[in-house]
């Protein structure tokens, strides 16, 4: 049985990015015709503003390597599309997708706050290691140890990731979440002046006392 599992995904709409998901997975999740979910959506009953906030017009290409018309819609605009599908499966399906939604949402959220929190974090390594070679990597490294249990290219080779690409893109949400807080904790101790061996181990402490409270 097909699932909403992997159906909704993070994409730049109206300059910024937003859970999405598009009508060719609606009309896979839900057992209905492409054109006639294509169909659906320009006959929505919406006004223009929120269909402009909510719909995107696009295309994907088909076996025959043609242009076909699709739309990438977002949650409210999923929300809208799928009001009137009737009966259990249906109603299933809804619960899901919107659950994913929501995770994916938390997920672009913590990716936003840890990109600010590397900012602080390679503020504090230039401010203690200014000069050092290898400063930079061994601090995002004891972050990405402590929370991951490997380095990051460690990690990325156990998990069949390639080398070249962004480590982050790559964890769910549980793991951004530990990160951002080990990531800020590290700056915090590398301005205070504590060596690497007791950096460790306060966060170690932290990422403990994270697992037992079961976020």
């Amino acid at each position: 049985m097909t699932t909403p599992t992997t159906t909704v995904f993070p994409k730049l709409f109206h300059e910024e990015t937003t859970a999405m998901t598009d009508t060719l997975k609606v009309a896979e999740v839900f057992g209905k015709r492409h054109d006639n979910i294509i169909q659906t959506v320009k006959n929505l009953d919406c006004s223009d503003e929120f269909r402009l906030l909510n719909f995107q017009a696009s295309y994907y290409l088909n076996e025959q390597n043609k242009r076909q018309p699709k739309f990438n819609m977002t949650q409210d605009g999923f929300t809208f599309l799928v009001m009137g599908f009737r009966g259990k499966k249906a109603a299933a399906f809804k619960e899901a997708y919107i659950k994913q939604f929501n995770e994916m949402r938390d997920w672009i959220s913590k990716r936003e706050h840890l990109s600010t929190n590397q900012h602080i974090l390679n503020d504090a390594i230039q401010m203690r290691f200014d000069g050092e070679h290898f400063a930079y990597s061994r601090e995002n490294n004891l972050v990405y140890i402590v929370a991951l249990g490997a380095t990051r290219k460690k990690w990325l080779a156990d998990n069949l990731y390639p080398n070249d690409v962004e480590i982050r893109e790559c964890l769910n949400a549980k793991q951004l979440q530990l990160v951002e807080l080990l990531t800020i904790e590290n700056a915090v101790f590398i301005k205070l002046g504590m060596n690497y061996t007791d950096r460790k181990t306060r966060l170690l402490e932290t990422a403990l006392h994270f697992e037992r409270k079961g976020n």
